[in-house]
């Protein structure tokens, strides 16, 4: 009698005419990836705590609109993965070359075209966050450098796509990595030594942030040449609308999804800013830190969905359903090691960026709350990625719709405001929202529908 392997590696590689990638070639160079574009926020944080907690306050306020903007372009980028792949896996190279340049193109307008209306919108959007004072004007500033940059975002969060259907993600974490060294460098210049600098304070991070990502986006369009990555020019308009409207059927819904995270993100943030300046800038320390403890299942599960695409594309069916119960077998643990660290390292790490005492104190407690949330990504992480490879992507949008507006943002109102419970009240709904999308994407799975779907073809 064969035994039952705890996990079958061997399920996660796959060989077609552009190479083999496998499960740990793709995931361990996402997840150094993610850790670099987060790191980027994290260093910008850590180095404006030295400078004023109210502008620690306003960039984390912000960030999650910028996020929020971004995930305009994000409609692209996922559409992409997903439409990309499954043609890769149909061995279509030349369509999925098509679909690459249609959806470099298309982001690249977008963004464009969106710089002008968000510049005249800024202060109204300020307004709506309940911020005031010198928390307003920092807030205005660091959001009107970010948007001017937002087109080399979005750039790279396409080329980054691509490489990754390729199977050449490791080229994404060294782009990270230089793009964060070069953030940093230019983040002390401003902050530490003004006096050789023509801007400092916030203005000096969000341009320190939009020059870098531009250095960034350089080099990404740089290696997807020297690679001979070809994006192909559709042979008609017709042609290029197709493509479009392929990356956006995948991309639109699973972009929505996304923004229904982030939104919730912005309005739970205005109701901290009502608790008091305090809260805001504990807010944003504790989110910033709690980023880092769903690398794990976000990278492996972004990785899974790129080879789910594939195989679904081939018509293995059978075997895209044994990857994910393998692969929940590794992120569930994960995510709990990596949360119980924070949590016993809490104070140290909340040192990190402030010694306010109301702050360390009140960290454990969250950090604590949050596990839960974190086992709760580990299998939604898996499992919603895996129905977004498979072109299954409006039932998530709208569980996540539903669960963030009734759970995230009613619970966190009802039990931080209402019940008085602040900032942990805020936690509490996240892990229950994180709680119920779990376990209705592992129900969506199991029903099989994502089987009976046509090939996403254009």
């Amino acid at each position: 009698m064969t035994r039952k392997r705890f996990f079958n590696k061997e399920l996660f590689v796959l060989k077609s005419s552009t190479g083999q990638i496998s499960l740990f070639t793709l995931a361990i160079p996402i997840l150094f990836e993610m850790i670099m574009n987060t790191l980027q926020g994290t260093v910008n944080t850590a180095v404006l705590s030295g400078y004023s907690d109210n502008a620690v306050a306003a960039v984390g306020a912000v960030n999650p609109v910028i996020s929020m903007l971004l995930l305009i372009t994000s409609v692209i980028s996922q559409g992409i993965t997903v439409v990309v792949s499954n043609h890769l896996g149909a061995e279509n190279v030349r369509r999925a070359e098509e679909v690459s340049f249609s959806g470099i193109f298309t982001s690249t307008g977008i963004t464009l075209l969106m710089y002008l209306p968000l510049y005249l919108l800024a202060p109204s959007l300020m307004q709506m966050l309940n911020l005031t004072g010198e928390i307003y004007e920092y807030a205005l500033i660091y959001f009107n450098y970010r948007v001017a940059f937002m087109v080399t975002q979005a750039i790279i969060s396409v080329g980054y796509s691509i490489l990754n259907c390729y199977g050449k993600s490791r080229y994404n974490f060294l782009i990270g990595l230089f793009v964060n060294v070069i953030n940093l460098l230019l983040n002390i210049l401003v902050i530490y030594f003004p006096q050789y600098s023509p801007v400092h304070g916030v203005e000096g991070v969000a341009l320190s942030a939009g020059i870098s990502n531009l250095i960034g986006m350089l080099i990404v369009l740089s290696v997807i040449l020297r690679l001979k990555i070809r994006f192909s020019v559709p042979p008609s308009l017709r042609a290029f609308l197709d493509n479009v409207v392929a990356i956006l059927k995948i991309g639109l819904p699973a972009a929505i999804s996304s923004a229904s995270i982030t939104i919730a993100q912005v309005v739970t943030t205005s109701f901290v800013a009502l608790i008091g300046d305090w809260a805001l800038s504990a807010k944003v320390y504790y989110a910033g830190i709690l980023n880092y403890a769903y690398f794990f299942s976000g990278a492996f599960g972004s990785a899974n969905a790129i080879l789910i695409g594939r195989r679904f594309g081939a018509g293995e069916h059978r075997i895209a359903d044994e990857m994910n119960r393998n692969l929940i077998r590794l992120t569930i643990p994960m995510n709990f090691l990596v949360s119980l660290t924070i949590v016993l390292l809490s104070r140290p790490l909340v040192r990190l960026f402030t010694k306010d005492e109301q702050t360390l104190a009140l960290a454990t407690l969250v950090f604590l709350v949050d596990i839960v949330a974190e086992q709760a990504r580990a299998i939604s992480q898996v499992y919603e990625y895996a129905l977004r490879g498979v072109g299954d992507v409006w039932f998530s949008l709208i569980c996540t719709t539903t669960s963030c507006w009734v759970v995230n943002i009613g619970l966190a109102y009802f039990l931080s405001i209402t019940c008085g419970l602040g900032l942990i009240g805020c936690f509490i709904a996240i892990s229950l929202d994180e709680t119920v999308r779990a376990i209705v994407t592992v129900f969506r799975w199991k029903k099989g529908k994502w089987k009976n779907r046509t090939f996403v073809s254009i």
